[in-house]
């Protein structure tokens, strides 16, 4: 998760998955043997990695060597430009090997890293220690895995259409159904003065439905696992951040990590700076203590928690802090979509530098929060734990996992290679893949064609890739990175895992039934009834559409946020003239998202028809900042389009996110710019919006 002060809507549900997607930018298919019966049968993957550079082969083992190896990565210069600060910490076989910071706490003082004092936003790596928390619940017989989640909400009841409940072995792989729900701005706070609100209101408050069957598929779920902390308080007694304090870093001797924004943590916490050089402020949260996001560390805590998961769950005193079963399940992967291309443990995930792995079986656990990013990874099998955190969102952790894992693990490579004798379906068979995937978490689509015998061409947000087939439902593109398709009970293809490592995408169905004015052999109907097959489109289907309606300033928003899952914003609006519309907490999140201008006088007009210049220039901004798209203003326009307007208009000709109302006429391309944006018009820039390149 990530937060941006100045881009807090788009950062909490956007960039967030883009970050993923960047950070992700190789795929792997590496993973623990598993032997209980709930676990999924993995295969450990080699990876496409160049040959070894090194003869330590064996894992790290010399503490000066593998001191010397950190020293040389983090003096690097193009190191040095993507993070001031940074820490890790190695374990190897029950002892630390290496515990070091690099660079300085801040730009004022100077004061060096300090492993044992500095301390880091480790975000995401908090869902370790709340699924830790919930197995040790799961030790004490205080909690099933198999339990229906109701058993813990005081009563409240789910909202889901399915005959199979959620379980807490779905809140900790992630595998629930629910609607995406992601911290939203009042989530975060910078002034003192602000007061959080409790945990169990920041769960009620947003308690998401069920739209998927239970188990069936993979979606990265903060909500998921801010309702474990909730049920661990629920199940002790204790405030969730009291409990993990006790049960597991007072045991453990963490004494300078912690869920909340304590006033020692926060003295010693490292300064983070924006693309400015400005320095960020420290921040807290609503509620205080984040289950999924809000925990504080240093380097030389996070090396006390490796060695004793990886001695069984047992500390240095002999504590047990988890039992040898769960520290087992914990390092297991439970879903996997393909045998070969797994998904998540009880807590922790497949790397994302998974082309690296080696052949070693390796879990993982990123995190990203405004001005940090860090990593987790353990190989059980190896007794080996790496932990790296720095002050920036740079993608320098994965540059870290690659080169350590290709200097102390290299020798081992290889491909997703077809099993002996196995046969490449002809193209006609392999049609049953074709069409959109619509991935869960954000609603950007794939597009997969079957272009010959046994390969697939794989369109997305950003690459087009030709894939062979190597298994009945695995492929693997030009750089060696697999994609894995899921069946349905009926045996049709439903999910693909492919660019985000971090959620499945559903295929959409081909054929929707049309509304009474849109036909399927509307001009309009593919992007209208795309749109109702992603579900974001809420028109009752037995009702006209009626698709040359106005579309008001409000209501356009309105939809664009929903596309993006921008979430309604609780702050007070930043306009005159939008107290009283129903749109009012839509418009305010555009707002804080850095996409909505008003006029001089302080007013938004949300009832006034949007002009299609307009509409064209909220997507181009939302597109450009978050680096989906490069603006392109080369399309020459006719005349009409508004001096202010035309990079934005220019560039959505060129990127083709339109319906058939824009015409060409002598070169130059006749947008429209100044008449308003109809139904149909705002379903073609949307649907077109999510298309792959």
């Amino acid at each position: 998760m990530i937060h941006n002060k100045k881009r807090t809507r788009i950062t909490s549900g956007i960039l967030a998955a883009l970050l993923t997607l960047t950070f992700a930018g190789e795929a792997s298919a590496n993973a623990q043997r598993p032997e209980s019966p709930s676990s999924v049968a993995i295969k450990p993957q080699a990876s496409l990695s160049s040959a070894a550079t090194s003869h330590f082969t064996s894992g790290p083992r010399d503490a000066k060597e593998v001191e010397a190896f950190f020293d040389a990565f983090f003096e690097q210069d193009a190191i040095r430009q993507k993070a001031g600060a940074a820490v890790i910490s190695v374990v190897q076989g029950g002892k630390v090997l290496v515990s070091k910071g690099y660079g300085v706490n801040d730009l004022t003082s100077k004061s060096p890293v300090e492993a044992s004092e500095s301390t880091f936003r480790i975000a995401s790596i908090s869902k370790v220690f709340t699924a830790a928390a919930i197995m040790q619940l799961v030790d004490q017989g205080k909690i099933s895995l198999q339990d229906h989640i109701e058993k813990y909400l005081d009563g409240y009841q789910l909202t889901n259409p399915y005959g199979t409940p959620v379980t807490i072995e779905n809140l900790l792989t992630h595998t629930t159904g629910f609607e995406v729900r992601e911290p939203t701005d009042a989530s975060y706070l910078f002034d003192p003065a602000q007061k959080p609100i409790s945990l169990k209101e920041s769960i009620f408050a947003v308690f998401p439905p069920v739209i998927r069957q239970p188990g069936t598929s993979y979606m990265y779920d903060n909500f998921a696992s801010r309702l474990q902390g909730y049920i661990v308080q629920q199940v002790s007694g204790e405030p969730f951040g009291s409990y993990v304090q006790k049960h597991l870093f007072e045991p453990l001797g963490m004494t300078s990590s912690h869920f909340s924004l304590a006033k020692n943590a926060a003295e010693r916490l490292v300064t983070s700076y924006d693309a400015a050089g400005g320095a960020i402020p420290v921040y807290d949260f609503s509620p205080s203590e984040w289950p999924e996001g809000s925990m504080l560390s240093t380097a030389a805590d996070m090396a006390l928690f490796m060695k004793a998961f990886l001695n069984d769950g047992r500390a240095e005193d002999g504590t047990i802090i988890l039992s040898p079963e769960s520290v087992k399940a914990m390092s297991t992967y439970h879903i996997a979509i393909d045998p070969d291309f797994p998904d998540m443990t009880y807590g922790f995930e497949s790397p994302v530098a998974l082309s690296h792995t080696n052949g070693e079986a390796v879990i993982s656990k990123g995190g990203d929060i405004l001005g940090f990013s860090s990593l987790l990874w353990l190989l059980p099998d190896r007794k080996t734990g790496v932990f790296v955190s720095y002050n920036s969102n740079q993608d320098l952790r994965n540059e870290l996992f690659a080169a350590f894992m290709d200097h102390y693990y290299a020798g081992h490579p290889s491909k997703y290679e077809a099993a002996a004798g196995f046969k490449p379906q002809p193209a006609k068979e392999l049609a049953k893949f074709e069409g959109l995937y619509s991935d869960l978490r954000i609603k950007l689509l794939t597009k997969v064609e079957a272009t010959g015998n046994g390969t697939l061409t794989v369109s997305d947000i950003s690459s087009r890739q030709q894939l062979k087939q190597v298994d009945d439902l695995l492929f693997v593109d030009e750089q060696g990175n697999p994609l894995a398709f899921k069946e349905d009970a009926d045996g049709k293809i439903s999910y693909l895992k492919y660019a985000n490592l971090f959620s499945y995408a559903a295929k959409i169905p081909e054929h929707q039934e049309g509304f009474p004015d849109v036909s399927i052999g509307h001009p309009y109907a593919s992007y209208i009834l795309g749109l109702k097959s992603l579900g974001l489109l809420t028109d009752d289907l037995s009702k006209p559409f009626q698709p040359e309606q106005a579309v008001t300033r409000g209501a356009f928003i309105q939809a664009f946020n929903a596309i993006w899952s921008i979430p309604e914003s609780a702050n007070p609006s930043s306009f005159k003239d939008v107290e009283h519309s129903p749109y009012r907490k839509a418009i305010q999140a555009a707002v804080e998202a850095g996409l909505l201008n008003g006029s001089e006088a302080g007013l938004f007009e949300p009832d006034r028809p949007i002009l299609r210049e307009e509409a064209a220039a909220i997507v181009f901004r939302l597109l450009t900042m978050t680096g989906i798209r490069t603006q392109d203003s080369t399309a020459t326009l006719a005349p009409g389009t508004s001096k202010w307007a035309i990079d934005a208009v220019s560039s959505i000709v060129k990127w083709q996110l339109h319906g058939p109302e824009v015409t060409e006429a002598g070169g130059k391309m006749d947008y429209g710019s100044r008449r308003a944006l109809n139904k149909q018009e705002l379903a073609a820039l949307l649907f077109t919006m999510l298309l792959p390149v």
